[in-house]
């Protein structure tokens, strides 16, 4: 009877000390590190628009805990550059790295060695051509354009002109705006003359505008981003047309509010870009931390003109506090 006795208590301190155990290597495996996350834009932040995301994505990584190194190629059409900086994010092993692709094609096959690595990717602005991320953040660059062509259909009839200046042609926001764009303008979108492309750049843009202007009587003008809008704008003022036509631009650059203001843009769809930063790095944490997380989130965007520019809500989008 001592002995059973005995071989109960012994069988009860060996599950004691299983259990002393088996805490100790779950404390040992529970993660004490911060997060850390590469994040490698378009472009170095040459932009309002850029600045902004930027910005975002800073504070977010300041408010989650989290080390954050940025890296971006100089120019937005250096697709080859920005696979470069991605492959050495690779190497530094981080725990997610957000992109957002400067190529809907062109960047894909590098982008599935994130994948393959077993880092987690996320997007911001922009995506691949095929579905490998772990979340994207975005405009809904189809409603965006849809919102442009929209405005637009309510102020033209059957006789009128329309361009388009568009900025990358093989990125998705680009080709997701102008189809929203046609789509919402219906029976219109015949009336469209050509499409030209700024390659993200202000002085293409302005030259390829000029060029426009000179082959057509343009009525209406859609610029699919802010290079492409401010670009557009400074030729259509030079020749003499700021207010004669109806110009819709996209993104809120000071230049570009200050034209709106000017009456030389008719209206700007304006995206979120702070809150589309910010939101892409808070989920690329929870990716890490976190068994489930959103996987694509639409970060909005307004059609904003000069009647309602100045209501609160739209002075928020339009200045947003970025900088601290």
């Amino acid at each position: 009877m001592e002995k059973r006795k005995i071989l109960i208590v012994i069988a009860a301190v060996f599950v004691a000390v299983a259990g002393i155990l088996f805490s100790i290597k779950i404390i040992m495996n529970t993660r004490t590190e911060l997060p850390y996350i590469i994040y490698i834009p378009k472009v170095k932040a040459g932009t309002d628009f850029w600045l902004s995301v930027v910005a975002g994505a800073e504070m977010a990584a300041k408010e989650n805990e989290a080390t954050l190194e940025i890296n971006a190629p100089e120019d937005e059409m250096d697709v080859e550059g920005q696979n470069k900086l991605i492959l050495k994010a690779i190497e530094k092993k981080p725990d997610a790295i957000v992109v957002s692709p400067n190529s809907l094609v062109g960047n894909l096959e590098v982008l599935k060695k994130v994948k393959e690595a077993g880092i987690k990717l996320v997007y911001i602005d922009s995506a691949s051509s095929e579905h490998i991320q772990d979340a994207i953040i975005a405009t809904d660059n189809y409603q965006a354009g849809r919102k442009m062509g929209e405005y637009a259909k309510k102020n033209i009839d059957e006789n009128s002109v329309i361009g388009i200046v568009s900025h990358v042609k093989t990125s998705s926001t680009a080709t997701e705006r102008e189809k929203g764009f046609r789509d919402a303008l219906g029976d219109y979108e015949s009336q469209i003359t050509e499409v030209v492309y700024s390659n993200s750049d202000y002085e293409t843009g302005y030259q390829e505008t000029m060029k426009l202007l000179e082959k057509y009587d343009i009525d209406v003008l859609a610029c699919l981003n802010e290079n492409s809008a401010v670009g557009a704008a400074r030729a259509v003022v030079e020749k003499g047309l700021g207010g004669k036509i109806i110009m819709i631009g996209f993104d809120n650059s000071t230049e570009e509010i200050k034209l709106l203001e000017a009456g030389v843009f008719s209206a700007i769809v304006v995206q979120r870009a702070y809150s589309m930063g910010y939101l892409g790095i808070e989920t690329a944490v929870k990716s890490v931390t976190q068994d489930t997380w959103s996987v694509n989130i639409d970060s909005g965007s307004l059609l904003i003109t000069k009647d309602n520019m100045y209501n609160p809500e739209n002075q928020e989008v339009l200045f947003p506090f970025y900088g601290n």
